[in-house]
């Protein structure tokens, strides 16, 4: 037999112990072992060494652990549900925001001829310019400021899931 038979062989040889080859495995490792001496006390050692393994009781899990466990990622599961909603109205608020921002266009255009902004010196258009940005910068110092306590919430609330 060449060498790398007798070494495929040898990897074989802790599942032929363990009884975890197919009917054709186990037969190739009886057939190199009728001619081996080295591969059958290999198995050997092996066989002793799972029918120990099969003796040592299983560790079991501490009493409770499973029940924690499952609580944890219950937990989890509700904090990244309420991170997904906040994330979704957060967005909903800032494309609500600047939509409304430019809808007031045409209400300002409809109005204008109404409107007395000689005290600004400023045209209509000049004044809706102003009012955009300044709506448009709320909307971002609000959603910053919403982004910020979002996290300082989920940094508490992930402490709490881990602690």
């Amino acid at each position: 037999m060449i060498m790398d038979a007798h070494e495929e062989i040898r990897d074989l040889l802790t599942l032929a112990a363990a009884g975890a080859l197919d009917a054709a495995g186990q037969r190739r490792v009886e057939d190199h072992l009728r001619e081996c001496q080295g591969c059958r006390a290999e198995l050997e050692s092996w066989q002793r060494l799972t029918g120990a393994l099969k003796d040592t009781p299983t560790p079991q899990a501490p009493v409770g652990l499973v029940e924690r466990t499952r609580r944890r990622m219950e937990r989890q599961a509700v904090a990244r549900a309420a991170q997904r909603r906040h994330r979704l109205l957060l967005v909903w608020l800032t494309v609500f925001a600047w939509a409304t921002t430019l809808l007031t266009w045409p209400l300002l255009r409809l109005l204008g001829g109404s409107l007395d902004l000689s005290w600004t010196g400023l045209s209509l258009t000049e004044v809706w310019v102003a009012y955009v940005v300044v709506s448009w910068m709320i909307s971002i110092v609000a959603a910053g400021l919403l982004g910020r306590r979002h996290q300082q919430q989920g940094g508490q609330h992930a402490a709490t899931v881990l602690g």
